[in-house]
């Protein structure tokens, strides 16, 4: 079956899948049926009528009519929405150069080649007879005089002078790397219905955050208070990390987001210290949510421990997080962990992570939404998300992730070596899935031993009840 052939099949399968459209677009222009190609990217842009790649196409199908003006016309649009796009001023290049005007299609060649180092054109090379390398080293600047130690300094005083306009008024040594405040355009970029399943997760983060903010009197009436601990702990891969950042799309607060490296110091005392300022900041900037991955690196049980720099943390950790409850703050703090039974005990007392939820590999359900998930975007063909459910019972999210993954880089070795580009087939993905293995078996084994020797404190009950592990009987 060709090429054309197998693409123009799976489209009748998925009729409005845009990355099929593109690819039956571009199979088109190879084999020169340039109306269907037309018809194949004006309907893209019916979906998204600001698609780049589709303008493109379109313009591709101008040039090949021998309409270079409106093939200009198109690419120059999308050179207005982006002027960083590589494909667009290589195209240009291509219909200047038809129309005579050498020197404008050398200036788009090299722009191409300045912002791509690994960019290559041989055709283009050749009929500019002017080739990438040549583009980059004649854009290259020419080297800084660093001969003057003055004006090194000073060049170096002028880097340190950058302040942040969010958090200028904060007093302490501790900048977030990952922070978000309202109105961040990026914050938006992952929110909750970009995750699979998880539910129960996303309404406790509502009720603890976003509902307190959007109806405070009616909080207030209730005698409910905004913020407290979550703590969210189940097997790797399942999507704890992908919820915590989906939390910055959803809230209407000041987010922060810490990684251990801002924490550790292997100076006395700095590690309790930089606790401390992260803390400072975060009250400074409330209604906020603070966000801890990793949280059984921070939160050890003592019993356990015998450095005394790490029973100092998790003491400092405790105290900070009592003084959150004390003062009334409207922060939400968040912990996220494969091995909540490695944390100490006092995390789990009421006023800290009181909140526990377990999340489980999804469900079927959840592994129907994830599958939609990550098939948008992608040339499949003939998807049957319930077919696939149901070959991949246990998978994790990243399970599933895996599997697409490589359906996909089998499907582009066969596109790299037969030259014509074909769709994923759902036989491919089959076939991935059945010759993997859920990574999550192992971590339910351990979870089962866990649970079973602690004590009936409830903090673990919904992973008992998921495991079928009946809670050991007091005393």
């Amino acid at each position: 079956m060709s090429s054309f052939t197998a693409l123009r099949d799976a489209l009748r399968d998925s009729p409005e899948n845009v990355s099929l459209l593109l690819l039956f677009g571009r199979s088109c222009l190879d084999e020169l049926r340039l109306d269907k190609a037309r018809d194949a990217f004006e309907r893209v842009l019916e979906i998204d009528p600001d698609h780049q790649d589709a303008q493109l196409g379109i313009a591709k199908v101008h040039f090949m009519e021998g309409d270079p003006s409106g093939a200009a016309v198109r690419i120059e649009r999308v050179l207005q929405a982006d002027p960083g796009d590589i494909a667009a001023h290589l195209l240009l290049s291509r219909v200047l150069l038809s129309e005579g005007d050498r020197a404008r299609a050398v200036e788009h060649f090299d722009k191409a080649a300045q912002l791509d180092a690994t960019m290559s054109d041989p055709a283009l090379e050749k009929d500019l007879e002017r080739t990438a390398k040549e583009a980059r080293r004649a854009s290259a600047p020419p080297a800084q005089d660093v001969t003057s130690t003055e004006s090194f300094f000073e060049n170096e005083s002028q880097s340190d002078a950058f302040e942040d306009p969010f958090l200028e008024d904060v007093p302490f040594e501790w900048r977030p790397e990952t922070f978000f405040a309202p109105g961040d355009p990026e914050r938006t970029r992952v929110a909750f219905a970009d995750v699979g399943g998880m539910d129960a997760l996303k309404e406790e983060i509502r009720l603890k955050i976003i509902y307190p903010l959007q109806f405070p009197d009616l909080y207030k009436a209730y005698g409910r208070r905004t913020g407290g601990g979550i703590l969210i702990y189940g097997p790797p891969g399942c999507g704890k990390t992908l919820m915590l950042r989906a939390v910055a799309g959803e809230v209407a607060c000041n987010y922060f987001s810490v990684g251990l490296h801002e924490i550790f110091d292997p100076y006395w005392g700095s590690t309790e210290r930089n606790l401390h300022q992260i803390f400072e900041t975060v009250r400074a900037q409330a209604p906020c949510v603070l966000v801890f991955d990793e949280l059984d690196s921070l939160a050890q049980d003592r019993r356990q421990v015998r450095e005394t720099q790490m029973r100092n943390l998790v003491n400092q950790f405790l105290h900070e997080l009592d003084g959150i409850r004390s003062e009334n703050q409207r922060i939400l703090v968040i912990g996220a962990t494969n091995q909540p039974w490695n944390l100490d005990p006092a995390f789990r007392r009421p006023g800290r992570f009181d909140q526990t939820i377990f999340v489980p590999p999804p469900d079927d359900a959840a592994r129907a939404q994830i599958i939609g998930l990550l098939a948008r975007d992608k040339p499949i063909s003939n998807l049957r998300p319930d077919v696939l459910v149901q070959a991949t019972q246990g998978y994790s999210g990243a399970d599933l992730k895996w599997i697409f993954d490589r359906a996909a880089e089998l499907a582009l070795s066969e596109v790299i070596h037969t030259g014509k580009p074909v769709p994923i087939s759902m036989d491919r993905l089959l076939e991935v899935a059945s010759s993997h293995h859920p990574t999550s078996g192992q971590w339910l084994e351990g979870a089962r031993t866990h649970v079973a020797e602690m004590a009936p404190d409830g903090g673990f009950a919904e992973v008992r009840k998921f495991l079928g592990v009946p809670a050991p009987k007091e005393g």
